[in-house]
């Protein structure tokens, strides 16, 4: 990554309307289509990392600290989400050093893993990260925020993860106790 980006870590409840137009921006040249002029797909993220390159906003990762179920028993999380990097920057480091920072909190934290949802797998593997198969999972479905239902469909296409306390993913349902992110 350039030395003259500047990576923050901020606590959603601290993020101004400057920063949320910016996210918004990034966002949306990035997925378009997806999120509809807001910060957030599903829901607003606990925290997030925020890579600025002078002022402009290059980089992105929103970031859940949440209990899931596998196996029947409860895992502490932190689910990575809408990681993401402006076109024109991408291949320079900057996803992986997201993926870095996000995996030292972890290790000082009380997290087991780090679990996230991904269509292209390429940088999350080569960043440790590996399949759950099968991964039946349970969450609540939300379309234009509003809650619809329950569904349960295995995500092994999609669904990664890493750990932190261990490298032992319990088999078995996973219950993701509210939204996917």
């Amino acid at each position: 990554m350039s030395h003259d980006c500047n990576l923050i870590a901020i606590n959603e409840y601290e993020i101004d309307p400057a920063k949320t137009t910016k996210i918004v921006s990034l966002l949306d040249e990035c997925f378009p289509d997806t999120f509809d002029g807001r910060s957030y797909f599903k829901q607003l993220p606990h925290f997030r990392y925020l890579v600025f390159q002078n002022e402009a906003l290059i980089g992105h990762m929103g970031v859940d600290h949440r209990v899931i179920k596998a196996g029947g028993k409860a895992i502490r999380i932190f689910g990575i989400i809408d990681l993401c990097v402006k076109p024109d920057h991408r291949r320079t480091g900057i996803a992986g050093r997201l993926l870095r920072s996000v995996e030292a909190l972890a290790e000082k934290s009380n997290v087991d893993f780090l679990v996230l949802m991904g269509d292209d797998d390429t940088l999350y593997k080569s960043n440790g990260f590996e399949h759950v198969s099968p991964a039946m999972t349970r969450w609540l479905a939300v379309e234009d925020v509003e809650s619809v239902s329950v569904i349960e469909k295995d995500l092994s296409n999609c669904f990664l993860i890493k750990g932190m306390k261990s490298d032992n993913w319990p088999k078995g349902k996973i219950d993701m106790l509210g939204h996917l992110f």
